[in-house]
């Protein structure tokens, strides 16, 4: 385990070793939550971070571990399941506060861990007052849907100080949930700015801090209309590719109805020339011939006794 020295060495270089527990995003998205990082104590010096999604806690390590960090909020719902949107559900089984942070205890002095505070909740559902410290650094990394993500953004506005940077992990994604997030902040008129790191971290610095999450953060983005475009893209392939199997599945039993329907319909047309064919014989006969006048007859009495 690093000392808070060490950390800060390792934090200052972006040395993604300074993970120290389990954390399911890149290597690049590691060194990107770096570079944010280190853009908050630059500009803040202090900084409270408050993470939206937390599961096992490997992205709070780096800030409980750093001195600069005077406080970690994780909020985390802390469901078994959820839905993202590459149409699938992923299952999070033991999904605990207390598993989290008995892995954390593993690789961190009490001193650290006594800044950590966790909160079993959606995120919409806490007051401005639930947290004892504005924000001034946040992750959304919780339900990647657009609607959950989007939700998770109002409810982490109201925690957060006016100046602050609020980052996005997935952000490819809940790309849209991001853009409007961007429509809720100019309906809002915050100012803001947004960059997209590698591999799928996006960064949005309000108020004051939007100047420096530009300046210093822009040289190492990705371009925004490319990353969009690709991530879209991308998304739907995915999506495609999931549903394939389905889709082939639907496909052959449609065939496979339609050959019954066809086969049915082919055996009706027969019956239908079958009877046909017998009544034109019947028609044709002597017999049918013959009996003529005594069907005539017969007509003309059911006539004359009708009402």
């Amino acid at each position: 385990m690093p000392t808070p020295d060490q950390a800060i060495g390792m934090i200052e270089k972006l040395d993604i070793a300074v993970f120290q527990v389990k954390t399911e995003s890149t290597l690049s998205d590691r060194k990107s939550f770096l570079r944010v990082q280190n853009v908050t104590r630059s500009v803040l010096g202090h900084y409270v971070y408050l993470e939206v999604g937390s599961h096992l806690g490997g992205s709070l390590f780096p800030h409980l571990i750093d001195p600069a960090c005077e406080a970690a909020i994780s909020v985390d719902p802390r469901p078994p399941a959820q839905p993202d949107e590459r149409s699938q559900v992923f299952h999070y089984p033991e999904n605990s506060a207390a598993r989290m942070i008995a892995g954390l205890s593993d690789w961190l002095p009490p001193a650290a861990m006594a800044k950590l505070t966790t909160i079993d909740s959606d995120v919409s559902d806490l007051r401005p007052d639930a947290v004892d410290f504005k924000a001034t650094l946040a992750l959304i990394d919780g339900e990647h849907t657009n609607r959950a993500c989007f939700s998770d953004f109002v409810g982490v506005l109201p925690l957060m100080n006016p100046d602050c940077i609020i980052s996005f992990h997935d952000a490819n994604l809940i790309a849209d949930a991001i853009v409007n997030a961007e429509r809720f902040l100019d309906h809002l008129g915050i100012t803001y700015e947004t960059v997209f790191l590698p591999d799928t971290v996006a960064v949005v610095g309000l108020g004051s801090v939007a100047s420096a999450v530009r300046d210093q953060l822009q040289p190492h983005a990705l371009d925004r209309e490319t990353y969009l475009e690709r991530s879209q893209r991308q998304l739907w392939s995915h999506i495609t590719e999931v549903h394939s199997p389905k889709i082939h599945a639907e496909i052959g039993r449609l065939r496979s109805d339609n050959s019954k329907l066809i086969e049915e319909i082919e055996c009706i047309r027969k019956a239908s020339l079958d009877a046909q064919t017998h009544l034109a014989a019947i028609i044709s006969s002597t017999t049918w011939r013959t009996s003529a006048p005594i069907r005539t007859v017969v007509d003309r009495i059911k006539r004359r006794l009708a009402p």
